[in-house]
């Protein structure tokens, strides 16, 4: 098991590679470091987003073709989603994966949480 930007003083890494081909990772709109979401609302969010899981994913050698699903939590789901499927078409293009949508309760006043599952070729 391989931990990505793992720190001692987070409880959490950024992502996990596991058995040798799947990375998984969790991310939200606060960029490393931040105690705040970036400001815009969810479409920003959801950018910023995008922009850790491109690092992510070159860090490995990946690109957003190895991605096969996501789960998409938003705070205000009826309100946001919209606008997080427009940033998900323009990232994603004619690279349709798997995709859930979730209402949750999020924290730090965040609007959009993603989770992304990318295969990584062996």
């Amino acid at each position: 098991m391989k931990f990505i930007r793992s720190r001692d003083d987070f409880p959490f890494s950024d992502a996990v590679v596991h058995s040798g081909n799947v990375l998984e990772t969790v991310l939200t709109g606060m960029p490393p470091g931040a105690d705040a979401p970036v400001s815009g609302g969810a479409g920003a969010e959801m950018r910023e987003i995008f922009r850790q899981l491109d690092e992510i994913l070159e860090g490995e050698g990946l690109t957003k073709r190895n991605l096969c699903s996501a789960r998409i939590y938003l705070q205000h789901v009826n309100r946001d989603v919209a606008e997080i499927n427009t940033e998900w078409v323009a990232y994603l293009g004619d690279h349709p994966i798997n995709r859930r949508c979730y209402g949750v309760d999020l924290q730090k006043g965040m609007l959009v949480e993603a989770g992304f599952v990318a295969e990584v070729p062996g």
